[in-house]
């Protein structure tokens, strides 16, 4: 069974269904009795949807200008 570290650590093959079954077996037993990692998992797979989303629309001219001048004036002072 994986601890908290390794199954965070195996989140990405585990969603993209590139890890082993028998790895895949462990992450599960490991979920079924810790809802922190549950949690998580649930929280990676929405953040992933949300920036799939956000990828779609487009930013305003206006705030992408601004935007632009706001990270130009950082790096100048650097």
């Amino acid at each position: 069974m994986f601890n908290c570290k390794e199954s965070i650590d195996s989140l990405l093959p585990f969603l993209e269904g590139e890890m082993s079954p028998e790895d895949e077996e462990h992450l599960r037993q490991h979920l079924n009795g810790c809802p922190p990692c549950v949690e998580f998992v649930n929280t990676y797979r929405a953040t992933s949807g949300l920036c799939r989303k956000a990828l779609v629309k487009s930013m305003p001219p206006e705030v992408a200008g601004r935007l632009r001048a706001y990270l130009r004036s950082k790096l100048e002072t650097k």
